[in-house]
């Protein structure tokens, strides 16, 4: 029997569950699979969703399950596309409804897998959710059928809708074989009166494809927001298809030429977060960057109506106090917690997603991810980490392995720190104007390796920073700054940008501005070498390390490969992009 649900059209029968493998066919009706339910349920702020024009700083609850209907590489929720079950206990729609009130929330928003892949269970959802008043929306490649559709929008309040790009092409890498339906589905949306917001991977080589994307989104309304969603390399994704920030930049601004609000995501530091005026160009609402995808609202914003007298078309009223999410909560943080926890099974051997599922079962609760984000900040405590994931995976010698490694690196580092003098030390993401909380692991490493950082300074957090000003950084005058190796920026850009804003520490003059390799200093056990390059940095000639075969021991102990085959990319859990092959078992 053929899916109707979105324009793939699965043939379903008794021995196929789809492209999604989340529906069953039961005499001649296509169903949910009875087992399927919502796996998680989190208050988040609507911009992490994101949207920028929809009830701003608007508290909803986030609901997620599992399945996609596309193949999309460097997915950043790659085991929630993946149509496997992560869990025994899911929420249905009543529960979903009843959370949802008893916390006060606005609305219910799907998002990190498909509402295509649980389109049933996301309609009982918004039945129900409508019925108690609640407003409904979702995150969505939009690839419905036609009729599927006009059902949906009558149903929907708000989208998020994911566009791959203008061209087929762009549609095909993701194994879909045309743009058309998306952009169809758009203009059907605006025509019902939902809420509409885009958003558009940019990955270097893309620009004109974006671009089209922009003048297809002008042709249904210029007033409809374009969200530039930086490509960030996970999974398999070579890093050279990572644009920088100042690259993403400059596109966003071409693009302004044909709609009205443009926003860059994954860009720690941009303004272009912010909501500017399309006539006189001024500062109407300031944002700042939120994790993943997500931004947060500097203060509220009020008025929507710029001193010129152009409105910015904003549905619904901005709430009076804006909803702080805690630990991996907001948006897609919860999809680097999965990460993080593939991170380590990585380094115990552990390379079938089936363990990953069953550890992820086993301390997905809120109170254990909240246990697990203070782990992951402090060095020692990292160890209590990999601990408890290996007895989880059953692997307690394989993680005893991983742990005397490190520790026994943390005491050289340990010892080095304490026969030196600190440096002063500032650690960015992205952006020198962006600071990364002093509490995370990174400002951690520079303690542990006997800096002083004047992170540690700051009186106030975001996810995982704030943006500071170049007061903040000339006072406190650091000599030594490292950028994030999570979200990076080219040290040239760099440079130009502490000209622009008149940085002139004795770090920018001397030129001791570093970039972290990739993913070593957050998210997986590689923060080790993380710690030792820094501490290398801190004390050229005088620190006794050899990176290079510190760095090639863990690749071999860990991954099975040797450090100078690895071409790394933002991912926490794969040592390289591309195919990887292991050279040899390191396991039992």
């Amino acid at each position: 029997m053929q899916c109707n649900v979105c324009e793939f059209g699965c043939e379903i029968d008794e021995y196929s569950r789809g492209r999604c493998g989340t529906y069953v066919c039961t005499g001649d009706t296509i169903i949910q699979d009875p087992d399927m339910g919502y796996l998680g349920a989190y208050p988040v702020s609507i911009e992490t969703i994101p949207l920028l024009h929809y009830y701003p700083s608007g508290k909803f609850l986030q609901v997620f399950g599992t399945g996609c209907n596309f193949q999309c590489s460097g997915c950043v929720a790659r085991l929630l596309a993946s149509g496997k079950s992560l869990s025994s206990t899911t929420l249905t729609p009543s529960q979903v409804v009843e959370k949802a009130l008893q916390q006060d929330c606005l609305g219910v928003v799907s998002t990190l897998n498909e509402p295509a892949a649980n389109y049933y269970l996301f309609r009982d959802l918004a039945v129900q959710a409508k019925e108690k008043g609640l407003l409904v929306g979702c995150s969505t490649n939009c690839y419905f059928t036609e009729e599927t559709l006009n059902k949906l929008g009558q149903l929907v309040d708000f989208m998020n809708v994911g566009i791959k790009g203008y061209s087929d092409r762009s549609y095909i890498s993701c194994g879909v074989p045309s743009s058309a339906p998306v952009f169809r589905n758009i203009s059907r949306l605006f025509d019902m009166g939902v809420h509409v917001e885009t958003s558009v991977v940019y990955s270097r080589g893309n620009e004109t494809d974006v671009i089209k994307v922009a003048e297809a989104v002008s042709d249904i309304s210029p007033t409809i927001p374009v969200q530039v969603m930086r490509f960030i390399p996970f999974g398999d994704a070579p890093i050279e298809l990572e644009p920088s920030v100042g690259e993403a930049e400059s596109l966003c601004a071409d693009l302004r030429k044909y709609v009205d609000y443009v926003y860059l995501f994954n860009s720690p530091g941009t303004e272009l977060l912010n909501t500017y005026c399309p006539e006189c160009g001024s500062l109407l609402a300031e944002r700042e960057f939120y994790g993943p995808m997500g931004s947060r609202p500097v203060k509220p914003w009020i008025n929507y109506t710029c001193d010129c007298g152009k409105t910015v078309p904003v549905k619904g009223t901005t709430a009076v106090e804006r909803f702080n999410e805690e630990g991996f909560m907001g948006g897609y943080r919860i999809s680097r917690a999965f990460g993080m926890v593939h991170g380590v099974l990585t380094c115990l051997g552990i390379l079938d997603d089936s363990r990953l599922i069953d550890v992820w079962r086993e301390i997905s609760d809120s109170g254990t991810l909240m246990q697990v984000h203070h782990m992951i900040q402090q060095p020692y405590a990292y160890l209590d980490f990999v601990r408890l994931i290996a007895e989880k995976a059953n692997m307690p010698e394989k993680g005893e392995e991983l742990i005397s490694f490190i520790r026994t690196r943390l005491e050289l580092v340990k010892s080095l720190a304490a026969e030196n003098s600190g440096r002063k030390v500032y650690y960015c993401m992205g952006s020198p104007l962006f600071a990364l909380n002093a509490g995370r692991m990174e400002n951690n490493l520079v303690a542990f390796s006997g800096g002083l950082s004047i992170n540690k300074q700051l009186q106030k957090e975001g996810k995982p920073g704030v943006n500071v000003s170049p007061s903040f950084i000339n006072e406190n005058n650091p000599d030594t700054i490292f950028i994030s190796g999570f979200l990076s920026r080219p040290l040239y850009e760099f440079y130009t940008l502490c000209r622009q804003y008149g940085i002139e520490t004795d770090a920018v003059k001397q030129q001791r501005v570093y970039e972290v390799p990739p993913s070593w200093d957050f998210g997986n056990p590689r923060w080790i070498l993380g710690l030792m390059y820094i501490a290398d940095k801190l004390y050229p000639g005088n620190s006794g390390i050899d990176l290079e075969k510190e760095a090639d021991e863990f690749y071999r102990q860990f991954y099975g490969m040797p450090y100078g085959k690895a071409t790394p990319n933002r991912s926490f859990h794969r040592p390289t992009s591309g195919t990887w092959h292991v050279l040899r078992c390191t396991h039992a």
